[in-house]
């Protein structure tokens, strides 16, 4: 605590900031009529594990939720809308191991079966993550990914054509009224100014939430794991062992602490890493960078999905296809509240 001490008065500027914005921008709105409006959440700033979550949500609404009985008198129609159309093509088709999320029961290819239609809001400031749900669920035409810069207006233009709007974030944003909040946590709740930015790495504490969240317990109830790495050929990173350089492993996301520890835990040990900041516009310029070394590059699937398509090719760059495995009993928790 004491080396944030000199970020304290920063903290306390970030939360007067924080209240004052909400209180005459972020005032509870309307619930939506139609849809069920879903947020996923954290306290942390970044590197929670959200949008990879939002993907086996997805999915896993997709394989076990029935289609909002108050729309189109139950008929089956996976027509997607036109608004924000632009931003709601599926483009670029992922890799058929990319799509693992581990959601119980969940088939990409299922598509003549009567499917729930799902909507993804996406911050337009996270174009990336867009882009990596829409490689995953290319294959999914009953899921469509939207890129917003608010979530709100955007629920209530899409309300009348979903079943499911799951807003990728936006637990900070409390117009959102009547949602159902998951939150992941890593470890306790932040408790004080030393737990928000700077100094700390939240953004609000639990006083900031009226409405309440299901909180899962990431590491028990979630659990995120590297399922494989590999590149554009199918050639799996445990061929690097004996290559004669040692791969380098470049990461632009919110915890590359976390990445670093995942990839040692599957068995790959990164001659050294190179950080990149969240949503890096020229990671693309580091990746070519760094290619010219002559050394296997690892990164992520984020950061896969930020890279032109010709890049991606390259057989030199693999990707850390990530797996989310979610608790038995977390599981049915999610079940019953989104069929409630």
């Amino acid at each position: 605590m004491r080396s944030r001490l000199p970020l304290l008065p920063l903290a306390g500027l970030y939360r007067a900031a924080y209240r004052l914005h909400h209180l005459v921008y972020l005032q509870p709105g309307r619930p939506l009529n139609n849809a069920r409006l879903i947020v996923v959440g954290s306290y942390l700033a970044g590197g929670a594990g959200k949008t990879p979550f939002t993907a086996w949500l997805a999915e896993f609404i997709s394989a076990n939720a029935g289609k909002n009985p108050m729309r189109d008198n139950g008929a089956c129609n996976t027509d997607a809308p036109d608004a924000c159309a632009q931003d709601a093509n599926n483009t670029g088709a992922g890799n058929a191991v990319a799509g693992e999320t581990g959601a119980a029961d969940a088939t990409a290819g299922e598509t003549g079966a009567c499917k729930p239609r799902i909507a993804i809001l996406c911050h337009s400031k996270a174009r990336d993550e867009a882009e990596m749900l829409r490689q995953k669920f290319a294959g999914m035409p009953q899921v469509r990914v939207y890129t917003t810069g608010n979530r709100y207006k955007t629920a209530h233009e899409l309300d009348k054509d979903f079943d499911y709007i799951i807003c990728d974030d936006g637990f900070e944003d409390s117009r959102l009224a009547g949602a159902i909040t998951f939150r992941l946590d890593w470890g306790n709740p932040p408790a004080s100014l030393g737990d928000l930015l700077p100094a700390g790495n939240c953004r609000s504490l639990p006083a900031d939430h009226g409405e309440p969240a299901h909180a899962l317990a990431c590491g028990k109830d979630v659990r995120f794991e590297i399922a494989n790495v590999i590149n554009s050929e199918g050639v799996s990173a445990s061929a690097l062992a004996d290559a004669s350089h040692k791969p380098i492993a470049i990461c632009g996301i919110g915890n590359t602490t976390r990445f670093v520890h995942d990839l040692e835990t599957f068995g790959i040990h990164p001659e050294y890493t190179i950080r990149r900041p969240d949503h890096d516009i020229h990671f693309s310029q580091a990746i070519v960078k760094a290619l010219s070394r002559q050394s296997p590059v690892i990164i992520t699937e984020k950061d896969a999905a930020r890279l032109p398509r010709d890049m991606r090719k390259n057989p030199g760059i693999y990707v850390a296809y990530q797996r989310v495995t979610v608790s038995e009993g977390a599981t049915d928790t999610i079940l019953h509240v989104i069929r409630a």
